[in-house]
């Protein structure tokens, strides 16, 4: 039978006795030994993970379940064990008849109504497979238990050795989340650092360092995600890993170190789906989006998901219009022993009025937020980004325990922009000067490629779980400038705006991009999982070999004018210990890689290639899972290198270092009954220990705040059925902008909080569908505060955000 869910739809009346004589057909049965570990939890997904683990078809109604707990199973046993152990206590049994598995009350003969299966597939799904093969969700439906660990696959949360939280497609929509960055504003790792009106940038910090958006993975491929923005119609999940982790996943097109976020693509779920909703969001922003999912066959073999959005006009931001358009479709196919998916995507996003950066003369102090205006009002400024991508993947089951996987994509980009970048504040006063204008064009092209293999071996109370990978990423860029040299620089004050003139300036922007530069990310990797005492041990070392290629060529005649060709060895040990069933204690000795530098004319060594830099992190971290939510605690070091010189012998090293040390306590799931949180707080000490002669030792790292705290609630309210109420609150200490010696200047520390409400109601056209009424609100307060690039920029934060939608599902 080919590896489908099956969906029966009927009425099942079991009794006692009709329970008495299957399940002594069964005893009379010998069954085979099942390796079970399925945590404490939600009685629905545990019921989902054996049914997959044992291969059989599980058949019971999902509504009256709905909030139940699950048992722990863990060990070797038969299915009937498994499904005995977990119902324990749950008021439930089951009944079996062959390969069928009925859940029933325990009590006397009942009719459950229509009959929904609770698993994935008919036929078993190993656990080394990754298409259609997500993580189940904790209690509240807002956090996956687990999520992708690169070339290592699926893990459950508390057999993962870092800090790692999945959001959930529910979590999104609940709070109306437009951008993959607003996604993770809960969370006390990250933060945003640019807002999206500023020339399509969007840029975060994980633990403290940047991370761009082609350093975010799509279903772990680099390269794949829109330059202008990520949209997050785009995600079904979006997983966050903090912390470096080259060999888990390879090195990213821009050495992000702080952590990996992979946007998990949609795809047709076994219960069609239709989803319609209408968008307004202030001042005069009007929007749509659909998102359709069927499967189809005998066995709901094929499924198609098809997705599409558009915004458009003025955002809360004065003098900024937007436009962004989305349409991306999923196509997978699962047979017995082979599973198929493909993606394909177009984005398209046009800003007017682009947001230029703050930038500060030297012994100016910082301005007043709450007085700056947010933007300039440059009407001729503007930015027009398209994107256009695709992948296909595949998985072959080889035999028992082990699968080899294939994925290749392809991206591309353009985005053609006349914008002035940046306005530099000379005194006290506010007054200063904006850049001169800059026309822009850009192009680039990534295409990536992944082959591996994972497998697992049992060998009595020992198992071993194998992975290799071997991956690939060739990316081929072009950027060109317009002339536009006699565009003076323009006066204007930061509390006034600009002087009058120069609003209707003609800005030259070229018509297309040379081939400017190409680079090349191939590396081979191996992995060994050594697990024992029913996984309550686990050790994981491995190794990736990372080469590095790049070349850099004159716009004007397309002549090569350097070469780049080095690589690097990074190993890692990873291990997790359970005491208790509900208690991991994990830590971790993991590396990220970064392309090294090619030493400048001005320098003695000049074009020696460093080596790819290597950042290596320590972390320990205890996890406790208290059935309805999980408890983390960790602490953690990251040491980044960066290139320093010899004043005597104006030689340039690879000496420099940043040091981030910290720790992380986080919270997700549902705390009670009708009560959902998500959210922590980091503590951060980012300290300078090898500056330039030593000028900088012992001094706090620049546009790092020490203080990070996020909670995001969201609850039932009792005495309204259907009406829900969030809110998200945000605090970032203050933070030094420079490194300085005398009169060291920083932005104040600030917060934010955002809230909304929703209203879910039966949707007359259809069955099982509803209607629902969502309002949120960003920044309740209208708070003004900066936030600090650490490219000797400042960005306002975005102003009062009201977004209202109407969601209809059939």
């Amino acid at each position: 039978m080919s590896g489908t869910a099956l969906v029966c739809v009927g009425v099942l009346v079991l009794g006692e006795r009709g329970q008495a004589q299957s399940q002594a057909a069964v005893t009379a049965t010998v069954q085979p030994m099942l390796s079970v570990n399925i945590p404490a939890g939600d009685l629905n997904s545990s019921l989902l993970a054996l049914s997959r683990t044992a291969g059989l078809q599980v058949f019971y109604d999902m509504d009256k379940v709905k909030g139940l707990h699950a048992n722990a199973v863990s060990g070797t046993m038969t299915a009937d064990e498994a499904f005995s152990r977990i119902l324990a206590g749950s008021g439930y049994t089951f009944s079996r008849s062959g390969s069928h598995i009925s859940i029933i009350k325990s009590s006397s003969a009942i009719m459950l109504g229509p009959v929904r299966v609770g698993g994935t597939y008919q036929t078993p799904v190993p656990s080394t497979a990754m298409i259609g093969n997500l993580p189940p969700v904790l209690p509240g439906g807002e956090i996956a238990r687990g999520g992708q660990l690169g070339m290592l696959g699926n893990r459950d949360v508390m057999d993962t050795p870092f800090n790692a939280t999945s959001y959930t497609a529910e979590f999104i929509e609940k709070r109306q989340i437009r951008s993959v960055p607003d996604a993770l504003k809960d969370d006390p790792s990250i933060r945003s650092i640019f807002s999206t009106g500023t020339a399509g940038v969007e840029r975060i910090q994980i633990r403290g360092f940047s991370l761009d958006n082609v350093d975010m993975s799509y279903g772990g491929m680099y390269g794949m995600m829109p330059f202008s923005g990520v949209t997050s119609e785009l995600a079904e999940r979006v997983e966050v890993l903090r912390g470096p982790a080259a060999l888990l996943n390879g090195m990213s097109p821009g050495g992000g170190v702080g952590g990996v976020i992979n946007v998990v693509p949609k795809r047709a779920h076994d219960k069609p789906m239709t989803k319609i909703e209408a968008d307004y969001t202030s001042n005069s922003q009007f929007g749509g989006h659909a998102d359709l999912g069927r499967r189809f066959g005998s066995e709901k073999q094929l499924g198609v998901r098809l997705n599409g959005m558009i915004r458009s006009g003025s955002t809360a931001i004065p003098y900024n219009d937007m436009k962004t358009a989305l349409i991306a479709t999923a196509v997978d196919l699962r047979l017995d022993h082979v599973r198929l998916s493909t993606d394909f995507g177009y984005q398209q996003r046009d800003i007017d009025g682009v947001l230029p950066y703050v930038s500060l003369a030297t012994g100016v102090p910082v301005p007043n937020a709450s007085r700056s205006k947010r933007n300039l009002d440059l009407p001729w400024s503007y930015f027009n980004g398209n994107d256009i991508f695709g992948d296909f993947r595949g998985e072959v089951d080889l035999f028992r325990n082990f699968t080899a996987y294939g994925s290749v994509g392809v991206h591309n980009y353009t985005y053609r922009g006349a914008y002035s970048q940046q306005v530099v504040i000379k005194d006290a006063l506010g007054n200063g000067a904006g850049a001169t204008p800059v026309g822009i064009a850009q192009n680039g092209r990534y295409l990536t490629a992944e082959v591996g293999v994972r497998g697992k071996v049992e060998s009595g109370p020992v198992t071993q779980e194998l992975a290799f990978s071997a991956n690939r990423l060739d990316m081929t860029m072009g950027r060109i400038f317009g002339t536009n040299t006699g565009i003076p620089t323009y006066a204007m004050n930061l509390y006034s705006g600009p002087d009058r003139f120069l609003l209707n300036q003609a800005v030259s922007v070229p018509r297309s991009s040379p081939k400017t530069g190409t680079s090349t990310l191939s590396s081979l990797a191996f992995v060994d999982t050594i697990s024992a005492l029913d996984k309550r041990i686990q050790v994981t070392a491995g190794l990736r070999v990372q080469r590095v290629q790049s070349a850099s060529f004159t716009a004007a005649t397309g002549a090569q004018t350097a070469i780049y060709d080095r690589t690097a060895i990074s190993p890692s040990v990873l291990a997790v210990f359970k005491p208790l069933k509900n208690v991991s204690i994990y830590g971790n000795w993991i590396q990220g890689l970064q392309q090294g530098t090619t030493v400048g004319t001005t320098y003695a060594n000049a074009g020696e290639i460093f080596a790819p830099y290597k950042s290596t992190q320590y972390e320990v971290g205890v996890k406790a899972d208290l059935k309805r939510f999980i408890v983390s605690f960790d602490v953690f070091q990251i040491s980044q290198p960066s290139t320093v010189y010899d004043v005597k012998t104006n030689i340039m090293s690879t000496n420099g270092n940043q040091r981030n040390r910290g720790l992380e306590l986080n919270i997700a799931g549902e705390i009670v009954h009708g009560l959902r949180a998500t959210g922590g707080i980091m503590l951060l000490d980012p300290t300078l220990t090898k500056t330039q002669g030593g000028t900088y030792d012992g001094q706090r790292a620049p546009n790092t705040a020490p203080v990070n705290f996020n909670m995001g609630l969201d609850y039932d309210l009792p005495f309204v059925k259907g009406l829900s109420v969030t809110s998200d609150i945000m605090y970032t200490a203050s933070e030094y902008i420079e490194n300085s010696l005398t009169n060291r200047r920083s932005i104040p520390g600030w917060v934010r909080l955002d809230m909304g409400a929703r209203y879910a109601m039966n949707n007359p056209a259809s069955r099982d569908g509803k209607i629902t009424f969502l309002l949120n609100v960003d920044n309740v307060t209208n708070a003004r505060y900066w936030n600090s690039s650490g490219y000797n920029y400042l960005s306002l934060s975005a102003p009062r955000t009201f977004r209202f939608a109407v969601t209809a599902d059939f």
